[in-house]
């Protein structure tokens, strides 16, 4: 569906983007997470044609969006960071206008219309100024308008701003629906939760650069690879250790109490596969349940600030490798000017 294959944007001697290469496949929520300034609205507004890149190219559905720009546009939704709203139009106004710019005309304009405020739930404010509605209302117009004409990729630029928590929830619905009919879904966001909760895939990014990337069952592989296990299990400790006898030959588990609840409480360890299936297994056989199960050690949200650091002293220290250079290739020329 999408392909993205060393996409690089400067603005003089800044580089927002630097050689960023990834693809989605159909039916997949890929997650663009990093900090403010990391290069994410950059990229959004290039996959949306919005910008032309410096170098690189993209394909959507296999078109090159700079050689085919009219025809890769026709299949993309975009909703940016601020989006273009008319405070004078009604709701009902605008959607009739941008369902006009995809092409649909008549009824099919009117219907389209229709059919996107009952998605988004925005009925009831058909017939408001859309300068007159709340910020999460505006929000709600503004994903209707992305959402016109069923696009194959929509590219979603921190959709949640505005939303309340009722709002999110329904909004993350309707992208899991639509996922479920092959759309390619982008979204970006500083959030991580967010991110995590929704999408199958997550792209890392800082300082234009993309630093990691995975499934959503990569990242939670590796926290439970990197720290080990938390098990909670309500029963007595000696049980517990008597279902936990065969683990033992494949991992560390050490007993660390009893929690407030009364549960025994584990730290598995030590392990280099996947412990989880085989301990849900284990528990189930000696008629036990677990309370709670959690990673030990780093949390998802850990391992993401440490990548984020560690980008940011390579970026430093690149800086001052280009700086030594600068400075040695100055005294180099000096050196030849003493020599006249």
């Amino acid at each position: 569906m999408l392909e993205v294959s060393k996409v690089s944007k400067s603005y003089g001697d800044h580089r927002a983007l630097r050689s960023l290469s990834f693809t989605a496949a159909d039916g997949r929520i890929v997650g663009f997470l990093g900090p403010n300034g990391a290069g994410k609205t950059t990229a959004m507004s290039i996959l949306s044609g919005f910008m032309e890149p410096t170098s690189g190219c993209v394909k959507v559905c296999g078109v090159d969006l700079a050689k085919e720009r009219k025809k890769a546009l026709e299949v993309i939704g975009y909703l940016p960071e601020n989006p273009p709203l008319y405070p004078e139009m009604t709701v009902i106004e605008y959607l009739r206008f941008t369902a006009g710019l995809k092409g649909l005309k008549g009824r099919g304009r009117e219907a389209e219309a229709v059919r996107l405020m009952k998605l988004t739930q925005t009925e009831a404010e058909a017939f408001t100024l859309i300068g007159r509605l709340s910020k999460g209302t505006k929000q709600r117009v503004a994903i209707a308008g992305a959402l016109v004409g069923n696009p194959r990729l929509l590219l979603l630029d921190e959709p949640s701003n505005g939303l309340d928590p009722g709002q999110t929830a329904a909004f993350k619905k309707i992208l899991i629906d639509l996922k479920k009919t092959g759309t390619t879904i982008i979204v970006s966001s500083h959030i991580l939760s967010q991110i995590n909760d929704l999408c199958d895939e997550m792209l890392i990014i800082n300082r234009g650069r993309l630093i990691a990337s995975g499934t959503a069952e990569f990242f939670e592989k590796k926290l439970s690879k990197d720290g080990g296990l938390v098990v909670d299990i309500p029963a007595p400790t000696e049980e517990c250790r008597k279902v936990l006898e065969d683990l033992a030959h494949t991992c560390n588990i050490r007993y660390e109490g009893k929690t407030v609840s009364g549960a025994s409480r584990f730290t598995i360890s030590g392990y280099k596969t996947d412990i989880r299936k085989n301990l849900f297994s284990a528990i189930a056989e000696g008629g036990l349940y677990i309370e709670r199960l959690v990673p030990a050690g780093k949390t998802l949200e850990e391992i993401y600030l440490g990548m984020i650091e560690a980008s940011e002293a390579e970026f430093e220290k690149a800086q001052k490798r280009a700086e030594q250079k600068r400075i040695e290739a100055e005294k180099g020329e000096d050196d030849e000017d003493d020599l006249f």
